[in-house]
């Protein structure tokens, strides 16, 4: 039975409803200042990469496409250094080290309990001991003198527009609305228990509460 009535649907002279794949274009345009940075001839992810935001929160999961003279830098950085350096300065050293080099500091003790209160530690002190990769990279970031970068100007740019307060605007009520509501006051006045249960002036039979809200909207609309 269900063979015939396939072959049925096949000889129909109605059309099959045939659906637009959804558009993957990205619409630059939504920001100003992502749109007047934005260059055509780079792609998404590239485009991303050179205003330092980034177009998956994700880890990627394939290859990304390198520019021609990306790849040139990196091939002469691999020649440059040695085998058993790493390539990255967040990747994980081959070694770590096993001894720490002793250092020295000041501490404040309770003078009556002998206690160490706090520890002191000199200008002088390694602050990275364990040589952790990225604690460089945070007192790098942090450097308050650090030359800002193309990236990181529109990142700060999109940081400060997203900050702003938006004012929103107050609905407002639309001229066949003014004339409902003006009817109602000049019926019931106040009494809004009777202008919820009148059938006829509130057919979508709005709530108590809703009316009054939309009363002293009105009124303040007439006072200004």
């Amino acid at each position: 039975m269900g063979r015939e009535l396939q072959k049925k649907k096949n000889r129909s002279s109605i059309p099959k409803v045939k659906h637009k794949p959804k558009s993957k274009r990205l619409n630059i345009r939504s920001n100003p200042i992502v749109a007047a940075n934005w260059d055509q001839n780079l792609t998404l992810s590239q485009n991303y990469r050179r205003l330092g935001l980034t177009s998956k929160l994700n880890v990627r999961s394939g290859g990304i496409e390198k520019l021609a003279s990306e790849v040139d830098e990196t091939a002469n950085n691999n020649n440059n250094k040695s085998p058993g350096y790493p390539k990255d300065a967040l990747s994980a050293v081959p070694k770590l080290p096993t001894t720490l080099t002793p250092t020295e500091t000041r501490i404040e003790r309770d003078p009556t309990t002998g206690a160490i209160i706090r520890v002191i530690p000199s200008p002088s002190a390694n602050r990275n001991p364990l040589n952790d990769p990225l604690n460089d990279v945070s007192d790098a970031e942090d450097a308050g003198d650090a030359p800002v970068t193309h990236a990181g100007r529109i990142v700060r740019e999109l940081e400060a527009q997203a900050s702003m307060e938006i004012k929103k605007r107050p609905r407002q009520q639309s001229k066949r609305e003014e004339e409902w509501i003006s009817d109602l006051v000049e019926k019931y006045g106040e009494e809004y228990g009777r202008m919820a249960r009148d059938r006829k002036l509130n057919p979508y039979q709005q709530s108590e509460g809703d009316l009054r809200k939309r009363v002293r909207t009105w009124k303040e609309r007439r006072k200004s």
